[in-house]
């Protein structure tokens, strides 16, 4: 692998900028297997999103998430790439860049070579899949998607983070019309969910090449996504998804990948698969048409699927 020139000095070389819930972490877990690639610890510090600012995000569980693991100091962000070897490139992935509207212009400033990725998915599926990720982890009070979509706005207004807001989330065309303002198209790789979730490992090389990473590499392990639904039992989703003192030490005794599957069982057999209601479904994809059709113009990919009624609807 070659090195860049002009590299800056303990800073990201490429950064997964969204969208939450389309595949960002999986392709995050393929990408930190090859061994010229560093990523961030969290994967997600949110740093360009909220530089120089405490995070006081008052949605449920919004202390224990975002506000507690954003890194928002200079230094400490810095800090996270320091052990990186100096020939790899290092990388993070804060699906919150793509929505805030002041990262763009931040990362412009501080990185302007930084080269930026992107998974979109179905907005309609996203906004549902988000919704029931919170559920899974018991911080969603409301136990209607159309009832959340419905306080969306209030929820906004009272600084609940942006994971809250399903539908907001999901008008890409004006996001990306931001970063495609400031960043040669060329810097911005932008691949559908629907894409990954086929063909997983031809995006990984597509990233790969994109990257300017050794595209013959071949990943070891797969990655599993997250699974979300209605949960059986709130405490024990409680226990299982959150950070707490019982989950703490139970990483202490086993090996990470142990305790992952340990998790992932136990999340897998407490919960209940949700379907998305058609009419909820038909109302979502009529407010999403608009953005639709210009992001379709925008990065010039074909998301007739999209903008079907009967597609997908469970939640992952």
């Amino acid at each position: 692998m070659t090195v860049q020139a002009g590299r800056v000095a303990d800073a990201p070389d490429f950064m997964i900028i969204g969208a939450a819930k389309s595949g960002t972490t999986a392709l995050f877990q393929y990408l930190e297997q090859h061994p010229d690639v560093f990523v961030s610890t969290p994967k997600e510090p949110h740093y360009f999103a909220l530089r120089g600012k405490r995070p006081e995000f008052a949605g449920p569980g919004d202390d224990k998430t975002i506000n507690r693991f954003a890194v928002t100091d200079p230094d400490a962000y810095r800090r996270l790439f320091a052990p990186a070897a100096s020939h790899a490139l290092r990388g993070e992935a804060s699906v919150s860049y793509l929505y805030y509207p002041t990262a763009a212009d931040a990362i412009r400033s501080e990185l302007p070579d930084t080269k930026l990725i992107c998974l979109l998915r179905n907005p309609v599926d996203r906004a549902f899949s988000a919704y029931n990720f919170l559920r899974t982890r018991d911080f969603e009070p409301l136990d209607s998607f159309e009832a959340a979509l419905a306080a969306e706005p209030e929820r906004i207004a009272r600084n609940w983070h942006h994971m809250w807001h399903y539908a907001s989330m999901g008008r890409y065309a004006e996001q990306l019309e931001r970063w495609l303002a400031l960043f040669p198209r060329e810097q911005i790789m932008v691949r559908t969910y629907d894409d990954f979730r086929s063909a997983p490992l031809e995006v990984v090389r597509d990233t790969h090449r994109f990257l300017g990473l050794d595209e013959r590499h071949q990943p070891s392990n797969t990655p599993s996504p997250h699974i979300s639904g209605v949960p059986r039992s709130r405490l024990v989703s409680r226990v299982v998804t959150r950070p707490n003192r019982v989950k703490a030490q139970v990483k202490k005794l086993l090996p990470g990948e142990s305790a992952q599957q340990i998790k992932r069982a136990i999340v897998s057999r407490n919960i209940e698969r949700a379907t998305l209601d058609p009419d909820v479904r038909a109302r979502l994809v009529d407010h999403f048409a608009g953005d639709i059709a210009r992001l379709e113009r925008l990065v010039d990919i074909d998301l007739s699927a999209w903008t079907s009624t009967a597609a997908g609807g469970r939640a992952t």
